[in-house]
């Protein structure tokens, strides 16, 4: 489970994803404003303040699995790049990629 947490102008922005699931999920303030199964090493969420100010939510995983980037944008700009280091071998990540990778298209061969 990857998690990042970020204040933007009074808003706490809260990300979390699975690599299990491949669930992920966005919210501000506590409420969810995205959801969505992903299990390809970037994803895109977009989201809005109450003030009205547009953001971009941006996760990419590298392939060896050792470090996961936040980037976070508003009015299209760049206001911070999170990173999060693994605990786990960048070889043990890349397993459980190929696993999913696997069942997942096993699972979609048999739809």
């Amino acid at each position: 489970m990857v998690k990042f947490n970020y204040d933007i102008a009074h808003h706490k922005v809260e990300f979390s994803a699975s690599e299990w699931t491949g669930l992920e999920s966005l919210s501000v303030n506590g409420k969810t404003v995205s959801r969505k199964f992903n299990f390809a090493p970037q994803t895109e969420h977009t989201f809005e303040l109450t003030n009205g100010d547009n953001c971009k939510l941006q996760l990419l995983i590298d392939m060896t699995g050792s470090h996961t980037i936040c980037r976070i944008y508003r009015r299209d700009e760049l206001i911070t790049s999170l990173k999060h280091l693994s605990r786990k071998s960048g070889v043990q990540l890349g397993g459980y990629f190929a696993l999913l990778l696997i069942a997942s298209s096993l699972l979609l061969a048999y739809i």
